[in-house]
C-alpha cells in the first residue's frame, strides 16, 4: 500500500491508516504528517494495530486520531472526527471532555465503569449509551504530557440485557409473591424447602419453612401420606395431581384444621435428566368445597321437584317437536303425493286409452306408450332425487379430475342452456383429485346450471370455476366437516339473486320459487344430499340483483391418479345370444316376469327363480349360468349372500344386482362395495341391455 511506503508507521492500520495518510494535517496544530515527532508516530502505530477502541486527543485542543475499532463508537460522525477538536467533535459532552483534557495534560489518569451518557452520533438523534472509559496522559519526547489516550469500550448491549434480566427477575418475584395460589420448591431426598411464597406461608400458619425439610416444618403431614407422595414423584419422575384433597394443618392454638387443596407436585429435572427438586403449586379450595357440599345438600332436597318440572317440560317440548316433525313430513309427503299422482295419472290414463283403442281394433298406440314410459321415467327420477336428498342413494365413487368432467360437459351445457347464456369456465391449474360418483357430480353441475339459467330469463353469464381450498377448524365445526384440503367447484350466475329467507330454505325438498309446472323443488336438495353423502358441503352466497354463487366442497383424494378406460360403445347395443344363460332371481312375480321377458327379448336364454334357495338349486344343477341377475332385498337371504354362495360353487360367475332401495347389503357408508354392479329399479330395457352387455364383455 502507498501509505506503508510513504509512512511506515501506518502499515497495517486499516481504514483509519488510509484516512490519516490522506488527511490535511498541516491545517491542524499537529502540522504536516512528515514533521510528526517519533513519540506521536509510535503512539499512532500502537493504537492502529489494537483491536480495542482507542482515540488519542493531542494538544490542549484534543485533536482526535483513532483506530478502526473506535469508528463503531463514532457512529455517523466517522470519519469527520479525524483531526477535529474533541470539544467540537462531541459537543454534547464538551464539559466532560474539558475536564478529561485538564486532568490528562496535568499527568493524571481517570477510569469510569458503566458510565451512562447521551450521545448524538447518528443523525442528531439522542441515544443513551453506557461506556467503560480509561484515560491516561500521552508523554512527549521530553516526558511532559502532550495529549490524552482514551480506551473506550461500549457496554450498552450488556447493560440493556442485564437490566432486562433484572426486570424479569423482579417481575417473577412480584408474580411469585402476589400469586393467589400457594407455591413452594423443595429439594433433595429429604424435601428441604428452598422457597415458599406468602400464600404458602399463610396456609401453613405463618411458620418458618425455607431451610427446613417438609417433615421438620410441617410434622403433622407426615402421617397423612404427603411425604410418600413427594417420594413417589421424585422416584418415578411423574407429576402428581391432587383434587379436593383433604389435609389437617396445625394452627397457632395447637388445633388441627381440615382444609381441601387442589395441587400439583411437578418434578424438576437437571440438564442430565436427574430429578433435583419438586415444584409445588396449588389452591386452597376449602370454601369452594364447602359451598359445593351445601349446594349438593340443597340439590338433594330440590331434586324431586326439579325432576317433576323437567318431566312436564320435556312432554311439552316433545309435543312441539312432534308438531314440527309432522309439519315437515306433511310438506314432504304433500310434494311427493302431488308429483306422483300427476305421474300415475299419465301412466294409468295412457294405459286405459291404450286398452280401449285396442278393443276397438285401433293401432295408433305409440303416443300413449311414450306418455306412459315418460311418466314412469319421471317417477323413477323423482325417487332417485328423494334418495339423493336423504343421502340414501348408492354411489359408485371413483378418483375424478373435476376439470376434465367440467370440460367434457361444455357441449351438453351449451345445448341445455341455450345461446342466450354465455358460459365461462375458470379451471385452476394443478387441481387436486376428488373421489366421487362422476354421474352424480355431472348431474349436480347440470342442476345448478339449469337453476342459473332460470334466474336469467333475459340471458346472462354463467361461470364455472374450480380451485384448491383449505377448510379450517372453525368452518369445519360450523358445517360438521373434517378440516383439511378440499376441491372447490363454484357455479356463479348474473341473475336475479335470492333473499336470505330463500337461501335458508333453498335445500328443502319441494321448495321452489318457480312458477307452477316449472320445477319440482328437488334440484338443490338432490345436489345437497349427494355432496353431503360424498363427505363435502354446499354453500350458497347470493344477493338480490347481484346474482348467485353455489360452492361445492369435495374432500381431496390422495390416491394415485386413475383415468377410467373408455367403455366400448358397441357392447351396449349388441344383442345377446342363446348360449349366454342368465339366472334371474326376484321374489316379486310381476317384476320377475318383466325382467325375464325383457332378457329373452334381448336374445338371452333365461332361467328364473322366485327365491334365493330356488336359485341355489339351479346353481347346484347341471345348467350353465353365465350371469346371475338378482334382487338385493329378499326373504331367506339377501342378494349379496346369494351371490357369495353362488360364486363359491361357481367361481368367476358374474353378478348384476337390482334393487329399488338398499342400505347394507351392497352399500356401505352410502358407497357401492368395490367391484359391485347395480341396476337401480325401475329400469328401461335399453338400460338393462347396456348393463348386461358391459358385464358380460368385461367393460365394467
Amino acid at each position: 500500500m502507498q501509505q506503508s511506503k510513504d509512512y511506515p508507521f501506518l502499515s497495517g492500520g486499516g481504514e483509519a491508516a488510509s484516512i490519516i495518510a490522506g488527511f490535511g494535517w498541516a491545517s491542524t496544530p499537529l502540522g504536516p504528517i512528515e514533521g510528526w515527532p517519533g513519540g506521536l508516530k509510535t503512539t499512532i502505530a500502537l493504537i492502529l494495530r489494537s483491536p480495542v477502541p482507542i482515540v488519542t486527543l493531542w494538544g490542549t485542543d484534543g485533536i482526535m486520531i483513532y483506530n478502526d475499532a473506535y469508528s463503531a463508537i463514532a457512529g455517523g460522525r466517522h470519519p469527520a472526527l479525524f483531526g477535529s477538536k474533541v470539544r467540537e467533535g462531541w459537543p454534547e459532552v464538551a464539559d466532560f471532555k474539558d475536564n478529561i483534557m485538564a486532568i490528562g495534560l496535568a499527568g493524571g489518569t481517570l477510569a469510569y465503569r458503566d458510565l451512562p451518557l447521551t450521545l448524538y452520533r447518528n443523525g442528531g438523534k439522542p441515544e443513551r449509551v453506557w461506556l467503560n472509559l480509561d484515560y491516561s496522559p500521552l508523554l512527549g519526547d521530553d516526558g511532559t504530557p502532550v495529549g490524552v489516550m482514551a480506551i473506550v469500550v461500549e457496554i450498552t448491549d450488556r447493560i440493556r440485557v442485564e437490566r432486562a434480566l433484572d426486570a424479569e427477575r423482579e417481575g417473577l418475584k412480584r408474580m411469585f409473591d402476589q400469586a393467589p395460589g400457594f407455591i413452594a420448591m423443595v429439594e433433595g431426598p429429604d424435601h428441604r424447602f428452598t422457597m415458599a411464597n406468602p400464600a404458602y406461608r399463610t396456609l401453613s400458619g405463618g411458620r418458618l419453612l425455607v431451610g427446613l425439610t417438609v417433615a421438620e416444618a410441617l410434622p403433622e403431614v407426615v402421617e397423612q401420606g404427603f411425604i410418600g407422595l413427594l417420594d413417589e414423584v421424585r422416584d418415578t419422575g411423574e407429576p402428581h395431581v391432587g383434587e379436593r384433597t383433604p389435609i389437617n394443618l396445625l394452627q397457632e392454638d395447637g388445633t388441627l384444621e381440615k382444609r381441601y387443596l387442589d395441587f400439583v407436585y411437578q418434578p424438576i429435572r437437571a440438564d442430565d435428566g436427574t430429578i433435583t427438586a419438586t415444584f409445588i403449586q396449588g389452591h386452597d379450595v376449602t370454601e369452594q368445597h364447602q359451598t359445593e357440599v351445601a349446594l349438593q345438600a340443597l340439590n338433594n332436597t330440590l331434586e324431586q321437584r326439579v325432576i317433576a318440572e323437567v318431566y312436564a317440560r320435556s312432554k311439552v317440548e316433545e309435543q312441539l317437536r312432534q308438531i314440527h316433525k309432522m309439519e315437515a313430513v306433511g310438506q314432504l309427503t304433500g310434494g311427493i303425493a302431488h308429483d306422483f299422482n300427476n305421474m300415475l295419472a299419465v301412466i294409468s290414463g295412457a294405459l286405459n286409452l291404450l286398452k280401449r283403442k285396442r278393443a276397438r281394433g285401433e293401432t295408433d298406440f305409440d303416443r300413449f306408450i311414450d306418455a306412459a314410459l315418460e311418466g314412469a321415467q319421471r317417477a323413477a327420477t323423482l325417487t332417485q332425487r328423494l334418495l339423493a336428498f336423504s343421502r340414501q342413494q348408492p354411489l359408485a365413487p371413483e378418483p375424478l379430475v373435476v376439470n376434465r368432467l367440467v370440460a367434457s360437459m361444455s357441449e351438453l351445457l351449451t345445448r341445455t342452456l341455450g345461446e342466450h347464456i354465455n358460459i365461462e369456465t375458470v379451471l385452476a391449474a394443478g387441481l387436486w383429485q376428488v373421489r366421487a360418483d362422476p354421474a352424480q357430480l355431472e348431474n349436480a353441475v347440470l342442476n345448478l346450471a339449469v337453476n342459473a339459467r332460470d334466474a336469467m330469463p333475459e340471458g346472462g353469464r354463467l361461470t364455472i370455476e374450480t380451485q384448491n381450498a383449505f377448510v379450517d377448524e372453525a368452518f369445519a365445526a360450523e358445517f360438521a366437516l373434517a378440516s383439511g384440503q378440499y376441491v372447490l367447484l363454484a357455479v356463479t350466475d348474473s341473475g336475479s339473486g335470492m333473499t336470505p329467507e330463500v337461501i335458508a330454505r333453498a335445500f328443502d325438498p319441494f321448495f321452489t320459487t318457480k312458477g307452477v309446472g316449472r320445477g319440482t323443488g328437488l334440484g338443490l336438495s338432490q345436489v345437497y344430499g349427494f355432496v353431503r353423502q360424498s363427505g363435502g358441503h354446499v354453500k350458497i352466497q347470493s344477493g338480490i340483483g347481484v346474482g348467485t354463487t353455489v360452492r361445492i366442497y369435495l374432500p381431496r383424494h390422495h390416491g394415485e391418479s386413475e383415468v377410467p378406460a373408455a367403455k366400448p360403445l358397441a357392447a351396449a347395443a349388441r344383442q345377446g345370444n342363446n348360449s349366454e344363460v342368465i339366472l334371474v332371481v326376484e321374489d316379486d312375480s310381476r317384476v320377475r316376469t318383466l325382467s325375464v321377458e325383457s332378457l329373452r327379448e334381448l336374445g338371452y336364454t333365461v332361467i328364473e327363480a322366485g327365491s334365493p334357495r330356488a336359485a341355489l338349486a339351479v346353481v347346484d344343477g347341471p345348467e350353465t349360468v353365465t350371469l346371475l341377475f338378482t334382487d338385493v332385498v329378499m326373504p331367506e337371504m339377501s342378494g349379496r349372500e346369494l351371490a357369495d354362495l353362488a360364486q363359491v360353487k361357481r367361481p368367476g360367475l358374474k353378478v348384476l344386482y337390482t334393487t329399488g332401495y338398499t342400505r347394507n347389503a351392497i352399500v356401505h357408508n352410502g358407497m357401492l362395495d368395490p367391484g359391485t354392479s347395480l341396476l337401480a329399479k325401475p329400469f328401461s330395457i335399453e338400460e338393462l341391455a347396456r348393463k348386461v352387455r358391459q358385464l358380460l364383455d368385461g367393460a365394467v
